[in-house]
């Protein structure tokens, strides 16, 4: 996955910005399952589950 990086005063068309919403859902999916992965594989060897920040 690729950073985008945003300087003062830059705007995105309506298109881009709804491309950049879509691709970010779908990184965030992404990321969700594999946390569930990881948190699987902790409860599997017994260890304990990290607090999460919000």
């Amino acid at each position: 996955m690729g950073f985008i990086k945003f300087t003062k005063g830059t705007s995105l068309s309506d298109k881009d910005r709804k491309s950049l919403q879509k691709l970010l859902t779908v990184e965030k999916k992404k990321l969700q399952s594999a946390l569930k992965d990881v948190d699987a594989s902790l409860s599997m060897l017994g260890g304990k589950k990290a607090k999460k920040k919000k």
